[in-house]
């Protein structure tokens, strides 16, 4: 497995670290190269290798311990996963193809960029969690759901009161916070008192946009409706949600993004924009999905709605999206299937 970081307490690379485990767990080795770590603690039978950027080691350096690393351990792999990262596929396709191996990629954004098209023709397999989630046609495209850890986001019939609306995810404009705050200074004026809470942190890319989102905080008298946390380690966005009263994702479609399926998990509904989503909302789905093109208006009368119901409405509502996320999207679902591929792969080779 090459992946980018290994961190437990990272707010945004964390869960990969139960992704390392439950792989561990179903095989009788398990190596994994990584571009940094914390020093985790892992499981036995994984070995961990760095790329070196923890103690300093510039790109040049840690593509050269990369390669270094693929020569030693890809002539006794079964297989190579990379995740996430496009550029660990081009490094490792040359060790893969010489060998018949199989090249498994994980991969769930809207961006497709040059290296991806090109990861795409290298990788014997493309894996992401939902069909909209992957940006490129390709017959080698498996959709295999999101890994969520179920034991950290228990389902919970707990809500704070006031009731809480929480967005989970970076503060970019991507995620469309503007609009929701468009939305929720309508909404007060409609509905009985609420609280916005916004879990995340900045983006590089983007140093402008949380000043523009205090701004319009300002703008619109929302300082006593709206928080921002920023990043939160992931047992703490776990809490948050397990006792707000819904969660809202205004990502359009192209990013599966997997904040909503904590929400569901944690047994809270979940207002979506992408319709990748709507197989898990049933008979929900009227009141949980907008189409993108939505005005601040529909989206205040949707959260007006959803803070009418009654905190049991929302609860046995909250049980049910569970039941369904559950079944599609759990960690060891995932692992399962991730792990049945390669080991088919490897047995055909």
């Amino acid at each position: 497995m090459i992946t980018r970081k290994l961190d437990p307490a990272d707010d945004r690379t964390g869960f990969v670290m139960r992704w390392v485990e439950e792989l561990a767990a179903r095989l009788d080795q398990l190596d994994v190269i990584c571009q940094e770590h914390a020093d985790p603690i892992l499981p036995e039978n994984v070995t961990l290798y760095s790329m070196g950027k923890e103690a300093g080691v510039g790109r040049v350096g840690q593509a050269w311990l990369l390669l270094h690393h693929l020569r030693r351990l890809a002539p006794s792999a079964d297989g190579v996963f990379c995740h996430m990262i496009p550029r660990y596929v081009l490094f490792a396709a040359p060790w893969t193809r010489l060998r018949g191996k199989p090249l498994l990629f994980w991969y769930t954004h809207p961006s497709a960029t040059t290296e991806l098209k090109i990861a795409s023709r290298l990788a014997t397999h493309i894996l992401s969690a939902a069909p909209g989630s992957f940006p490129l046609a390709t017959p080698k495209l498996h959709v295999m759901g999101h890994g969520i850890e179920t034991d950290h986001f228990k389902s919970s019939d707990h809500e704070n009161d006031p009731p809480e609306i929480v967005m989970v995810g970076r503060l970019s404009r991507i995620k469309r916070l503007d609009w929701m705050l468009r939305a929720a200074s309508i909404a007060q004026t409609q509905t009985d008192p609420f609280r916005l809470i916004f879990v995340g942190g900045a983006v590089e890319h983007e140093p402008d946009y949380p000043a523009e989102l205090e701004a319009l905080v300002e703008a619109r008298n929302l300082a006593a409706l709206v928080s921002f946390t920023g990043p939160m380690p992931h047992a703490q966005v776990a809490e948050m949600l397990r006792s707000c009263a819904f969660a809202a994702n205004l990502t359009p479609p192209g990013s599966f993004d997997k904040a909503v399926l904590e929400a569901l998990l944690s047994g809270k509904p979940a207002l979506v924009t992408n319709p990748d989503f709507l197989p898990l909302l049933g008979d929900a789905a009227d009141l949980l999905y907008l189409p993108t093109d939505a005005s601040d208006n529909i989206l205040a009368a949707r959260l007006g709605q959803l803070l009418a119901l009654s905190p049991e409405e929302r609860i046995v509502l909250g049980h049910d999206l569970c039941a369904r996320a559950l079944s599609a999207h759990s960690l060891t679902g995932l692992m399962d299937r991730l792990v049945d591929l390669m080991r088919g792969e490897a047995q055909h080779g």
